[in-house]
């Protein structure tokens, strides 16, 4: 989150408190870090090396012991390459021997993790730290962990040490010690760690086996850093209320990350304008406009990125900060009790009923869920891109992206409909048997074959998420298996290895344990968009790096085939038909459209005079079902009631167009049969046929009339070039020639 620092103007109450505010104020300001030195001892060093299987514990490695899985994941290096001279070697010697240790374990976690070892890397920072611990300042030299000293702290003395020593070093060195002793200590910041794994201030669960996770979590690379979060007493309720949260499964990884950002906000406005603790304020009367306050500081609050950069903050960047801290005071309030036991602060029992509802309604930015009309793609665009999209496989000698997996991914987004992740996070094996009965088995290579399953990233619960597929989309499968299992073989994994994911992250991945990254992904598809540089029909660009996009197109494309919703429901995987009617709307869309594509016209042949537009509302189509016909449709206001039966034919109210022709030629000809049959009746009866004057025959033959006439009409009109429909006139007027 980018938060640019302003002024708020305090209130004269706040004013007023501001000297004993600033007090209380610096008493909360602890360091928001739980000093990591604090975490180590001799005992817990030790306990992490003897942790490692024998052969692993090394303060060298060389090809005469280096473990056979260590082979595989060291990286080899070059010492002369004209002499064919390399090296997988790699020195821990001349530390500490507690940093040894921590070095060791430290190798055997990545290895174990299927991360590459970079020999070269990590012998720079073994360089870098024996500097600093012979050269650096009194506390380097005394320092018996790696956790001693933050990683910036680090690269300080490696810099003093080469300034004292007058060493000719690579002049990267003390970045590389900084970035390296980051992640070292990272690791050993959870291994150390013995209590409550919320109680840190960085949440990694890459690295914290202990914290909650989905089996299949997007944003499980992703770290939760409280450390921005400079108030004690607020830090630290947000960290249990959002460990608690996360446990429950109330919120999920990435629902965490966002009301952590929520929280920065809440942050920022303390350091502004101060506040009394848990409370916020000394008296419940002051809440309101201390709380008023904030609101009017994100309402003024100038966005420096996205869409609105340079405006205010867009609706949902204003009202997420006010929900989220409305939620967790309200959370806080209901178990006060227990956070102060919890978090050791009797402050919190103070919370009052205020402290429940803290923002109005009208405090809050009411969302709005329009969505745009670009969203579902045309026939043509989607055409272009499946063409287009070689250039993601294609080499780069030849001008591609050489990523034969993104051209994958993006086939089955197309094809699918499925959610970005739900594509990346595919099992590796995700083909289904399709039960089917003898007669399904024989609609040929059209028809569904297999039963494709998918990680249901944004919904929990129930079974595991299957859709029918047909063979394009399994050839779509097996060839991404076959490029999957090259890969990893060519990393030297064992023969017949599988990666638990069907889409695979390259680098650092050995193991093939992560999948391919979303981000990675939009970043290939930002690069396709530019380079196919598609426009629609009216001459918009299309983002194809918008990959909801395709699942709009495919939700659309079923509906309007007229598949029921419930099954659209089940396909797309929603759990409430309200989600599924989110894209009906493009229904009714094609159904008004479909109505005003043809030129209506009345019972004896002539244009409708109502303007067609004004026909479609005027009929509520989808509400006055009793105005439709088979053959058209009756434009009776709809309090009238009909006095002519199935007269329509000869009735000034009717109008059809030519979607019923068909209908319409299969009524003249019955009407004709049945005039004829019964002319034959009536004459071997009486003897001759029936005159033009019998009531029956008259109307009969009006009807015909009617029908012919419509049938020429329909024959001869046509939609404008211009594609807008003409006014038209209605039954017994006189027809008024185009403009």
């Amino acid at each position: 989150m980018s938060v640019e620092r302003k002024t708020v103007t305090s209130l004269p109450e706040q004013r007023a408190q501001a000297p004993r505010v600033r007090e209380r104020n610096r008493r909360d300001k602890r360091d928001p870090r739980l000093p990591i030195a604090e975490l180590f001892s001799e005992e817990r060093a030790r306990r992490l090396w003897e942790s490692l299987p024998e052969e692993h514990r090394r303060d060298h490695f060389d090809s005469a012991n280096m473990p056979e899985d260590y082979r595989q994941a060291f990286i080899v290096r070059t010492i002369d390459k004209s002499r064919g001279w390399y090296t997988q070697s790699l020195n821990l010697r001349g530390l500490p021997e507690p940093m040894t240790w921590e070095m060791a374990w430290f190798i055997d976690q990545q290895v174990a993790d299927g991360y590459s070892i970079n020999t070269n890397r990590l012998g720079e920072l073994r360089r870098g730290l024996v500097l600093a611990v012979e050269h650096g300042s009194s506390v380097a030299r005394t320092a018996r962990s790696l956790t001693a000293l933050t990683h910036e702290e680090w690269g300080r003395e490696v810099r003093g040490a080469l300034m004292r020593t007058h060493t000719s070093a690579n002049p990267h060195l003390p970045a590389w010690v900084e970035n390296g002793l980051k992640h070292v200590q990272d690791r050993l910041a959870h291994a150390y760690h013995d209590g409550e794994w919320w109680r840190l201030n960085v949440w990694n669960p890459a690295l914290d086996r202990r914290i909650p996770q989905r089996e299949h979590e997007p944003n499980g690379r992703t770290v939760a850093n409280f450390s921005q979060l400079t108030t004690g007493w607020f830090r630290e309720a947000a960290k249990w209320w959002l460990s608690v949260q996360l446990s429950t499964e109330r919120y999920v990884w990435s629902s965490v990350k966002s009301r952590l950002d929520h929280l920065k906000w809440f942050q920022w406005y303390i350091d502004e304008a101060g506040c009394a603790g848990p409370q916020l304020v000394d008296s419940p009367e002051k809440l309101r406009p201390w709380l008023l306050g904030f609101v009017t500081s994100l309402n003024s609050h100038t966005a420096m990125t996205g869409p609105n950069k340079g405006g205010r903050l867009a609706k949902n960047s204003r009202r997420g900060p006010l929900v989220t801290i409305e939620a967790f005071y309200r959370w806080i309030y209901d178990n006060r009790a227990e956070a102060v036991s919890v978090l050791g602060d009797r402050r919190w029992a103070g919370l009052g009923l205020e402290h429940t509802v803290l923002f109005r309604l009208e405090d809050k930015p009411r969302l709005t869920n329009q969505l745009p009309d670009d969203m579902a793609l045309e026939d043509e665009v989607i055409s272009t891109i499946a063409a287009g999209s070689g250039v993601l496989a294609a080499s780069k000698a030849e001008g591609g992206l050489d990523d034969r997996q993104a051209f994958h991914a993006l086939m089955l987004l197309i094809r699918t409909g499925r959610r970005m992740n739900e594509v990346l996070m595919m099992d590796f094996e995700p083909l289904l048997p399709l039960l089917t009965t003898g007669k399904q088995k024989d609609k040929g290579p059209d028809g569904f074959v297999a039963r494709l399953a998918y990680q249901q990233t944004k919904i929990t619960g129930g079974e595991p998420p299957t859709i029918p597929v047909d063979q394009e989309i399994v050839d779509i499968i097996r060839l991404q298996q076959k490029w999957a299992r090259e890969f990893i073989a060519a990393q030297g994994s064992p023969e017949g290895t599988e990666p638990p994911y069907l889409f695979l992250q390259t680098k650092n991945n050995r193991l093939g344990k992560r999948p391919y990254a979303s981000a990675t992904f939009h970043s290939r598809l930002g690069v396709l968009t530019e380079k196919l540089a598609i426009t629609d029909s009216v001459g918009r660009p299309v983002k194809i790096s918008k990959t909801h996009t395709f699942r709009h197109t495919r939700a659309t494309d079923l509906i309007n085939a007229g598949v029921p919703i419930h099954v659209v429901m089940r396909y797309l995987g929603h759990v409430t038909p309200a989600m599924t009617m989110h894209y009906a709307k493009t229904l009714a869309v094609t159904a008004e459209r479909e109505f005003l594509r043809y030129k209506k016209v009345t019972a004896d042949g002539r244009t409708a005079e109502v303007n067609p537009s004004d026909l479609y509302d005027l009929l509520h189509l989808d509400q006055r079902a009793d105005r439709v016909l088979p053959n058209g449709w009756c434009m009776l206001p709809p309090r009238q009631v009909c006095s002519k039966g199935n007269a329509c034919l000869t009735c000034d109210k009717f109008v059809t167009d030519t979607s019923h022709r068909d209908e319409l030629q299969h009524q003249l000809q019955q009407s004709e049969a049945l005039i004829a049959r019964r002319q034959t009746q009536f004459t071997a009866r009486h003897g001759e046929p029936m005159g033009e004057d019998n009531i029956w025959l008259a109307g009969r033959l009006a009807e015909t009339r009617a029908l012919t006439k419509v049938l020429v009409a329909l024959d001869q009109v046509s939609v404008h070039e211009d594609g807008h429909l003409r006014a038209v006139r209605g039954a017994g007027a006189a027809d008024r020639p185009e403009p």
